[in-house]
């Protein structure tokens, strides 16, 4: 299916949907719309995905993964700063788990630490364009 025909039954199912809702069929307006919702978000799914994260000899350019459990942990603090003082209790369930994922960073990063260690006790840490210390070319 092409881009313009893909857009043109995306339209057509919202037409078919605003339709359905006028004449009273709300059911059948919210299938419709439900139908909708999954193209776009299978669309969303079938996106080419961007370059790898995380730092590797062929993305040297990317994050330490201790460095973006560090920035992920840091990001969330800040959304979860925006809700403190918001006593509902599905606003205060979300701060309790945002701060699980929190300390799920930070045990990331404490593992991660941990990895560090033992290879450093393999070698010097040539970066990700040196040679490996592990696995693949390391010998």
């Amino acid at each position: 299916m092409t881009i313009k025909s893909n857009e043109k039954l995306k339209f057509e199912m919202a037409s078919e949907s605003r339709y359905s809702n006028s004449c009273g069929s709300h059911a059948l307006s919210q299938l419709w719309k439900d139908a909708l919702n999954r193209i776009e978000e299978l669309e969303h799914l079938a996106k080419p995905r961007k370059a790898p994260v995380l730092m590797t000899a062929t993305n040297p350019d990317g994050w330490a993964l201790e460095a973006l459990a560090l920035q992920l942990a840091s990001e969330v603090i800040a959304k979860d700063l925006k809700i403190q003082g918001d006593t509902r209790p599905q606003v205060i369930e979300t701060s309790l788990i945002n701060k699980q994922i929190i300390d799920h960073l930070h045990a990331v990063r404490n593992l991660q630490e941990r990895t560090r260690a033992l290879f450093a006790e393999l070698g010097k840490d040539q970066g990700p364009l040196g040679k490996p210390r592990a696995g693949v070319g390391c010998e």
